[in-house]
């Protein structure tokens, strides 16, 4: 199976720029962080910015939004950016490609769940047939999402139609006027779009703990950085500050304080603010084995290229 047109051509587009120079940011403490903005996919640097674990370790970190996981890789190869929020599908095939891409933690657990509307006729995932399915791009984990649970049952992916209709504010439209049948959301969009009042109810588990299959081991979000920045002497107390960050996410004392951030960050309605957070709790682990990495590797490579699991060995820098 080919790599999907959308991903390899923003990668083959940063690997041209990174042949002409990208790169040689300088050793000074300075940090840039590529993310997507307003998304509980940033939460941990987001974290370590508004508790200061960043300056803490005495680090300068300068937040760079992307559109979407592509070009915040493509950003990263290039040298515009040291480390990046990414997930698995540009991940995987950028490595695979030959980049020397190595992940940090904390790695982010899946937080997608497809949603229905009330008038889809949906109720599992056997109904998506036919259906219109709204995802933020073409060939991303919100594709490949759907498509590995469709081939978990054995469904045929090509008899869903995908609506690329980027963030969710271009969604609630859509769904507004009957124009999708469902959509990939995380906790967060869908507390969004509830507040919208456009209830959305998931027919998948929106948390991996208890569920099987891919919504049990895969990776919603994966931190890397480039072979060059973990040989830097700003590699270690980036590592300490996510890790922290991670931590605080963890501590039930701190729930009041990430609902407000989810509030400010993410726009999450602040009635909706503590329960999605309750979500995020469990999500953010600072370790995960090798065989997990392997799964999520497996995943992609079932989506998008088709090499073998042992391209892509399991290399963390913390």
């Amino acid at each position: 199976m080919k790599l999907r047109p959308f991903v390899g051509t923003v990668i083959a587009a940063a690997l041209l720029l990174s042949a002409c120079g990208g790169g040689g940011r300088p050793n000074d403490g300075s940090v840039a962080i590529g993310v997507y903005p307003a998304s509980a996919l940033s939460l941990p640097v987001y974290v370590a910015v508004q508790q200061g674990m960043f300056d803490k370790e005495g680090l300068h970190v300068e937040l760079i939004d992307g559109k979407n996981g592509p070009e915040l890789i493509s950003g990263l190869i290039g040298g515009t950016t040291d480390l990046a929020v990414g997930a698995p599908g540009t991940v995987v095939p950028a490595i695979e490609q030959g980049q020397s891409l190595r992940p940090l933690s904390p790695y982010g657990s899946i937080d997608l769940a497809i949603a229905v509307t009330k008038d889809s006729g949906i109720t599992t995932i056997e109904d998506l047939p036919g259906k219109r399915i709204a995802i933020p791009s073409r060939g991303g984990a919100a594709e490949q999402f759907v498509n590995q649970l469709l081939g978990e049952r054995n469904i045929d992916a090509s008899t869903v139609q995908f609506i690329a209709a980027a963030p969710t504010a271009s969604q609630i439209p859509l769904a507004r006027k009957g124009d999708i049948d469902a959509a990939v959301l995380t906790a967060a969009s869908q507390a969004v779009f509830d507040a919208q009042g456009i209830p959305m109810t998931a027919i998948t588990e929106v948390d991996p703990v208890g569920s099987d299959g891919v919504s049990s081991y895969g990776l919603g979000t994966v931190l890397v950085t480039t072979a060059t920045f973990a040989e830097s002497d700003a590699a270690a107390p980036v590592c300490a500050a996510l890790e922290a960050a991670a931590g605080w996410i963890a501590d039930p004392a701190n729930e009041q304080a990430g609902a407000q951030l989810l509030t400010e960050r993410m726009n999450v309605p602040a009635d909706k603010a503590n329960q999605v957070w309750a979500s995020q709790k469990s999500l953010w682990p600072v370790e995960i084995s090798a065989d997990r990495w392997t799964q999520n590797v497996a995943w992609v490579n079932n989506q998008t290229s088709g090499k073998s699991d042992a391209d892509v060995p399991f290399d963390p820098l913390c």
